[in-house]
Formats: structure tokens, sequence, C-alpha cells
């Protein structure tokens, strides 16, 4: 019976535990992942407000497996936004009882996809989702106890793929990442726990990215190796950059390897990065939609980087590259292009970067170091649209060499640096730099730069062709950048084969075969400036004054437009700090070796042409050091005839100078056309020696002139309008011996700034001088010979009046006794009238003749004829005629009282007559004829006052046509008188 009731019992726990068993097995195979079928779609779609899709669900109840096949989660438009093939959770319940959490052995999902999509409006496909979340409760259960513990074994991620589709540029691009696969190991929450993982990811458009490393999630930490191979940069650009970059990248790969390491700390996240190495090739960068390649890199290597984001350093071993082109133009504008596109991207990042996190110090600098920068064969392209003819300009061969580079050390920094330009110059730069302060010393080698193609930066200022010319130097440049700036400059220049010009005759302007500079010394802080040697190789210079009296040199300079300067806003006054130094020039000598110049002078009658040759000589001593002295000796031919000699020393300081001059063997025939220009006569013969001889001491001038002129001989008379009278037979006759010879040795004087002595202005000089002072000056002479300084050539009247005052009386009278005593002299009288000054003085009699010619109206109808001119006015007819006058004149400006006397009726009360006199003259012009009459009687005057009383011959005056001024005369009203002979 016992044995029966315990099998019994046993056969009863065992269909309980079986019949249990079997609802489990129902419940966990069937039950649950049916309802799971049937009720995830619609809680998915109630959270979400989309549509979701699974195909199967499958739940292991004893091993603890889950499977989900088939899902996907569709937007509105029936796009899919995530779905997989298959996700698979093994449960570990035994480990997770032990761990007291949730330990799972394996998650994996297979052929997961990622749709991402941004729309034109900057809005994610994701945003869709818009379920809403119950609002969460307080976990009240839970008073601060540790989470739950999670341990995942294995997570893998197979196959998946991310589609990318972005639409906010206004095209729509597209990228597929796939394959993505992404395995983790020992993931998990509990502390120092660390997860070992891989990443690999292919883009379609070409390229991998691949992660190996360590994760932990309590406290957050990773580090790894990151892993970017043959990414395109173009695709990139499209999808992530080109609303971040104001330029388009066209082509380039991007390799990356780098080892970083993260940490999370109590003040933020600690960031290293080390090992890293970053590969570009084929980089083309270009303007936006236009087209301009600005950047082409064929290779650029970047490899050593360490960052150290929480200590703010950077670290680089080498960056390097080779047979890049870059393209840069300043615009119209005078904008440099990079300037231009870069110009609104500095306010809008500074806007949008985010704040730093709280472990770096914002107020630090960042420490950048880098052992070696290296480019090779580059070249630069520099295009200038701001002048009227492009200029393009090329640096080839570039070659560039830095070492030792640090933002924070004021170390000295190798630099190397070649380039040729414009492939037939180069240039070299070489020796060290330092950056705090900035400072450089530098050897500089520049040769064979052709100046040709600078020329349309002269183009705006001078009608000027540089046909040639090449520049070379050598020196070395030491530079500080400080207050004041500090510059040095230690070298010598050549500038070989210069030949310019003149664009507006086609015709050589300056030229030289060779120009050196050797001795250059600068320092730009102590205003010092030496050259040892300037040294002038057949040098030329073609100098022509026009028939206008302008120059060559005038013709070559093109018309600046004045332009009004921007209004700025006004600076606060600097304060003091003394007076800085005045430049000190010095020039150790200056020397000229077979000089050739041409001169013409078209301004005078008879051109002047002159060519000067073989000019050879020196000026050393050039300084403007105080008591400085130049010494110069140079001589040269004129037409290989005569011989010119200059020698003598000159002093900067205070201007004082001796000079010598010497010409020998000049024909005068060369020197007519000066002759004729002052005197109206040609050079028929002669022959001229001059020694000048001249000292500055103190502002003084001293001249001692010696001239020997023999054999001359005047020739025809040349029509001149503006040639000085002169009495030249005679003076010619009275200065000749016996020889025929004039030997003259006469000294000049005076106080002169800059005192200018050419063979035109020594013969008039001496022709003055000697022969002609008087007649050049007449009246100076009368004034002294009757001791008397005042002006006799004008004679002084009152307005309006043709009658001499006393004291013009007077001077008359002296002019009176001095042309007695010289009977060849005439005199002649220009009658003036001034309309300002005058004819507001004879404005009353303008307005009487008016009211005469009515008086004489009214008695011509009475039946008597008398001319208005011998009309006497009475009162009573001048207050009753001016009153009519003024009403026909200002009808509405005039009434009359209950008495019938005229009034005006803007002041009623005033006396009418000087009013009506007053305005009735304001509106009379000036009449020509009475101030011409004017003019002529006041001539009259003074030819019969110095005839009459004066006894002067009238067959020795002359009255000149009459004049009328119509501008303010300065010096009052006056009469011109001048003299001449009698013939």
């Amino acid at each position: 019976m016992g044995i029966e009731m315990k099998l019994k019992k046993g056969l009863i726990a065992a269909l309980g535990l079986t019949a249990f068993l079997a609802i489990y097995a129902f419940l966990g195979f069937y039950l649950l992942p049916a309802l799971a079928l049937k009720k995830l779609p619609a809680l998915l779609q109630e959270k979400t407000g989309q549509q979701a899709q699974v195909s199967a669900i499958r739940f292991n109840p004893f091993n603890f497996t889950l499977a989900m096949e088939g899902f996907a989660l569709a937007a509105k438009d029936g796009k899919n936004l995530v779905g997989f093939e298959r996700l698979f959770v093994d449960l570990d319940a035994l480990e997770s009882a032990k761990l007291r959490g949730v330990v799972l052995d394996t998650i994996e999902l297979a052929n997961p996809q990622f749709n991402v999509e941004r729309r034109a409006d900057g809005a994610f496909n994701f945003a869709d989702i818009q379920g809403t979340q119950a609002k969460a409760e307080p976990d009240t259960n839970n008073s601060g106890g540790e989470s739950l513990a999670l341990l995942i074994h294995q997570i893998a991620i197979k196959e998946g793929r991310i589609h990318w589709q972005d639409a906010a540029s206004g095209q729509t691009v597209s990228e597929n990442l796939l394959p993505l696969n992404l395995t983790f190991h020992e993931l998990s929450t509990q502390a120092a726990s660390s997860a070992m993982g891989d990443l690999s990811i292919g883009l379609e458009s070409g390229g991998t990215i691949e992660w190996h490393g360590d994760f932990t999630i309590a406290p957050l930490a990773s580090k790894g190796h990151l892993k970017l191979e043959n990414i395109g940069l173009a695709r990139s650009w499209q999808l992530f950059l080109q609303q971040i970059l104001p330029v388009e990248i066209v082509n380039g790969l991007l390799g990356l390897q780098v080892d970083y390491a993260l940490s999370e700390a109590a003040h933020g996240l600690l960031t290293k990065i080390s090992n890293g190495n970053i590969d570009i090739k084929q980089l083309e960068i270009s303007e936006k939609n236009q087209g301009k390649s600005l950047i082409s890199v064929p290779a650029l290597q970047v490899s050593g980087i360490s960052v150290d984001v929480n200590q703010q350093q950077v670290d680089i071993t080498t960056v390097s590259s080779s047979d890049a082109a870059i393209s840069a133009w300043l615009q119209a504008d005078g904008v440099v292009n990079y300037q231009a596109l870069f110009a609104g991207e500095t306010a809008a990042s500074t806007a949008a970067q985010p704040a730093a996190p709280a472990v770096v110090d914002s107020s630090k600098p960042w420490l950048i170091k880098l052992d070696e920068l290296a480019l090779n064969n580059y070249s630069i392209h520099f295009f200038d649209y701001s002048l009227s003819k492009p200029l393009e300009l090329q640096l080839s061969e570039l070659n560039c060499k830095l070492q030792k580079f640090k933002t924070q050390d004021a170390g000295k920094l190798p630099l190397q640096l070649s380039s040729k330009f414009n492939k037939t110059g180069s240039l070299k730069v070489g020796g060290e730099m330092s950056l705090e302060p900035f400072a450089g010393s530098w050897a500089l080698d520049v040769q064979d730069i052709n100046l040709k193609v600078f020329q349309p930066y002269l183009d705006p200022f001078m009608k000027l062709e540089l046909v040639d010319g090449d520049l070379s130097g050598k020196g070395s440049l030491q530079l500080t950048v400080a207050d004041p700036l500090q510059l040095t400059f230690q070298g010598a220049a050549i500038l070989e084969g210069l030949v310019t010009r003149d664009q507006v005759k086609n015709k050589d302007f300056l030229k030289w075969s060779n120009l050196e500079l050797t001795g250059i010394e600068i320092d730009l802080a102590k205003q010092d400036f030496k050259l040892a040697k300037v040294m002038l190789d057949h040098p030329y210079l073609r100098f022509n004054i026009k028939k206008d009296g302008q120059t060559n040199v005038d013709d070559l300079m093109v018309s600046q437009i004045a332009t009004k300067p921007a209004a700025t806003a006004k600076l606060p006054a600097k304060p003091a700090v003394g007076k800085s130094a005045e430049p000190r020039i010095s020039i150790g000598k200056i020397e000229l070796k077979e000089g050739k110049s041409d001169f013409a002078d078209y301004s005078l009658i008879l051109p002047f042409v002159a060519a000067m040759n073989g000019l050879d000589g020196e000026v050393s001593g050039f300084s403007s050091d105080k008591d400085a002295e130049a010494k110069l000796a140079l001589k040269g031919k004129v037409y290989d005839i005569a011989s010119v000699a200059i020698k003598g020393k000159y002093q900067f300081d205070n201007g004082d100078s001796d000079i010598a001059l010497k010409f020998t063997n000049m024909p005068l025939p060369l020197i007519t056309p000066y002759m004729a220009e002052f005197a109206g006569y040609r050079i028929e013969k002669g022959q001229m020696a001059l020694d000048l001889q001249y000292t500055i001491k103190q502002g003084q001038l001293a001249v001692q002139n010696k001239l020997l002129i023999d054999q001359l001989a005047l020739g025809e008379h040349v029509e001149n309008p503006h040639a000085v009278s002169l009495p030249l037979h005679l003076a010619i006759a009275l200065l000749k011996d016996s020889n025929g010879k004039i030997n003259l040795d006469f000294p000049i004087t005076g106080s002169l700034e800059d005192p200018k002595f050419s063979i035109g202005s020594l013969l008039a000089d001496v022709l003055v001088n000697l022969v002609t002072k008087a007649a050049l000056s007449p009246f100076k002479m009368l004034g002294s010979l009757l001791g008397d300084d005042k002006d006799f050539s004008t004679v002084a009247f009152a307005p309006g009046s043709a009658e001499l005052a006393v004291e013009e009386s007077a001077k008359l009278d002296q002019l009176n006794k001095a042309l007695l005593s010289k009977p060849d002299l005439t005199l002649e009288i220009k009658g003036i009238a001034y309309e300002t000054l005058d004819w507001p003085a004879m404005r009353f009699e303008a307005v009487k003749d008016v009211l005469k010619k009515m008086k004489s109206g009214e008695l011509r109808d009475k039946g008597e004829k008398v001319r208005h001119e011998y009309i006497e006015l009475s009162d009573e007819d001048y207050q009753r005629l001016l009153a009519k006058f003024f009403g026909e004149v200002f009808p509405l400006e005039m009434d009359r009282s209950l008495l019938g006397k005229p009034r005006i009726k803007s002041n009623p009360d005033a006396d009418f007559y000087p009013l009506a006199q007053q305005k009735l003259e304001s509106v009379f012009p000036p009449d020509p004829q009475r101030l011409n009459d004017l003019a002529i009687a006041r001539a009259n005057h003074i030819a019969q006052y110095v005839t009459d009383p004066g006894g002067i011959s009238k067959d020795r005056l002359y009255l000149l046509a009459t004049e009328l001024n119509h501008t303010e005369a300065a010096g009052g009203i006056k009469t011109l008188l001048s003299l001449g002979a009698s013939q």
C-alpha cells in the first residue's frame, strides 16, 4: 500500500511536471511569440507613429534564446527607417543568477539597414518619430541602490548597411556604408570591466573605416586604433562639408591611422591621440560654383601626430608634400580671393563653436610643435586682376623646409626656401627665425628677376614701357617685429640691361648697360641708409622741352584723378614718444662710365638740339651727415667738338659749395636758339670759352665769370614776339677789341636758394647787366635818376573821375623832368576804367541822364528841341521825373498818399527820393560806353598835363587802346604808363 501510494504520488508529480513543462513550452514556444508578433507592430506604431512589421519571433524558454526576423520600421512615405533580417539574443540564466544581474552570451544582429535622410529643409527623416512617451514615474522602491548589472559576452552586427541621403544643399546626394561589421566581447557595466571591440565599414564610393580597441562603460573610457583608408574627400564634401567650407573639394583620397585614449574624469573627458598619420592623395580644391582651381596637392603626408586635448598640445613629427599647385589672385576690388572666400567664415565659426570642455583652460594657448615641414616642387600662380591689364606671377620649383617649429618657443627655427620666379629668375632664402617676438635672420639671393613682368604696375602712372632689365642681388636680412620695427640689410644689387621706351614717341627714354649697388647697409630703426658705391655703365637719358614749355617727362606721367578720402573715425592721439631720428643717407661713390644724353628744347623760336657723350667721372662723399662734403669730377663732350669739365665740392648740410665749370671751343652757332629766343637774332659766327667759378657760403652766392667770345657776328633777325629788345649791334661794336674778341670778366653776387646755370642764362646775364639793364627796367632807372622810389609807371584816379589828384600831378611833374633829359624816350599812355570800382560812382549820373532824356521828350512834345546833354534839371523837375521813372520801373512797389506824395509801399514813412534813387541805381547795369569814355578822359588828362605845363612834345606821346577791367583791382584805380624809344 505504501509503495503504491508512493508510485501514485510520483506519477502524479511526473504528470504535473510534464503538464507544467508542456504549458511552459506552449507559452514559451508558441503563445508568447505569437502575442509578441501580433502586438509588437501595433505597440511600436503607437510609440513612434510609424508603421512597423515583424516577420517572425522565436523564443526558446529552456535555453532562453530569442530570435526576431524580418523587422522593418517604415516612415509615412513608405520608406524604411530601420530594419534587419534577424536579431538573436542568448540569455545565460544561471550566470545571471550568480551575477544578480543580466548576462547575455550573445547578441547578434544580421543584415541591419539604417536609412538616414536629411531633407531640403534640414530636417531628418527620424524626426517623424513623434510617439508619446509616458511620463516617467519616480522610482519609490529604489532608494539609491546599485543599478542592475549587465554583462554581454559577445555583441555582433554582421553585414550591416547604412544609407545616407542629403538634400539640404539643393541637390540630392547619397552614400552607402556597407558592409558594416561590429563585434564587442565582454561588454559590462561593472566597474573597470573592459570590452574588446572591432569595427569595419566599407564605403560604396570607395574606402574603408576600421577600428580596434577596448571600451569601458563605468567609468566611461576607451582606447584603440582607428584607420581610414582611401576615403573619397569629394564625396565627403558633398555629404557633410559643403555647407561648412567656402570651397569645393573636387577630388582627393584620405588615409588616416591614429591611436587614441579617452577616459572620464571628475573635471571632464581626458583625450589623447598618438602615433597619428595622415596621407592625402590627389587633393583638388576649387571655388564653389565657379570651377576655378585653387589648390592641387598630389601628395601630403603628416606623420607622428600626438594630441593631448587636456594639455592643449599638438606634436607632429613631419609634414611633407610635393608637386602641389596653388592659384591665388587679387580681385578687381583689391581683395585677395582667399580673403574673400573666408571673410564670412570667422564670425560664423566663432558663433557656432561649442563651449570648450571644463577640462580645457580656454585662457591657455595651444602649444603646437612641428619637427619638420618639407614642401617640394610646389608652384604658386598669382594673378592681379585689380590692374587694367591683369598681371601673372609664377613661383615654380618651390622648395621649403622648416625645422623645430614651436608656437611657444623663442628658439631659432631653421628655414630654407628656394624657387624659380617666372621660369627665368630665382630666389633663395635661408636662415633662422623665432616667433615670440617674431624675428628672423635670413640670407637672400635673388637672381635674374626680369622687370618687364611688372609693367602693369607702372602703366597707371607712366606711359613708359619696361623693355628689358634684370634685377639680381644678395644680402642678409635681419627682422624683429617690435616698436619700432627692427630691420637691417647688408648686401649688393645689380640691375642689368635696363631699357625703357617712351610710349608717346616710341623712343628710348632711360637705359643703361649696368647699374651696380655695392656695400648696401640699411638700418631702418636708426634710419641709416648706406651705399658704398653706385656704378652706372653706359647710362643714357633723353630729355626734351616741348613747344609749350612742358617736358617729355610730363608727357610720360598719367594724370591721377584726385579722389576724396573716405571719412575715417578719429583715432585717439598717441602719446608723444620723442622726436624720431632724421634719416641718415650716405653714398661713398657714384661713378659714371661713357654716359650719353640727348637734349632738345623745342620751346624756343629755333629748336635747340644737343647730344652729350663721353660723360665720365665720379661723385664721392654723398652724405646727409653734418659737415659732409661731396666731391665731383666730371668731363664730357658736346657733339664731339666742345669739351665740358665740371670739378668741385658741395657741402650738403649748409649748401656751401665751390664748383668750377669749364667750356672750351664751344661754337656759338650751336646756341643760336637761345639767342633767337632771348633777343631775336641768329648767331652767324663765333666761338666761346667759358670759365665759371661759383662759390656758395652761408647762403651767399659769388660767381666769377671769365668769358671769351671770338669773332662774334649776328645773323638775320628772327621773328619772335617774346624776344627782349636789345641794342645788340651797338653793344657788340663797343665790346669788341681790335682783334674781334670780347673778353669779359664779371662777378655775380647775391643770395640764391637754388641757383641754376646754363649757357643761355649766362649770356642773358652778360647782355642784361652790361647793355640793357636800363631798357628792361626803364622806370626804375628814372626813379634812381630822380632819387625817388615812386612807381612812375602808373597814375591813380578817384572812382568815376578823370581829374588828376595833387599827388599824381606832382609825380607827373617829376616824370616830365626825366623825359626832358631823355629826348629819345617816348611815353605811352593806356587809359583804364574799372567796372567794379568806377561804375558805382557813375550810376547817379546814369540815372540823371535818363531823367534828362525824359525832360527832353517833354520839351519836344511842346515843340522845343533841346538835346538832353544841355538840360539842367531843377529840384522840382528832378523829384517829379524821378517819381515818374520809379513808378514805371517798379509799379508794384510805389503808391501815393492822399495828398499825392509819392511813397514806397514797404517803407511809407521814409524819404522817397533817396531810396528811389538808390533802388534805380541798383538795377542799372554797367555801361561800357561810359566806362570807355572815362578811360579815354583819363588818358587825355595825363597827355594834356605832360604836354601843356610839362613841355613834352606831342610827337613823343602815344595813346594806347583803352582797357575795361571787369575784375577787382587790388592796387586801386590806375592808368598805366610805358616807355619806348624813337627809331
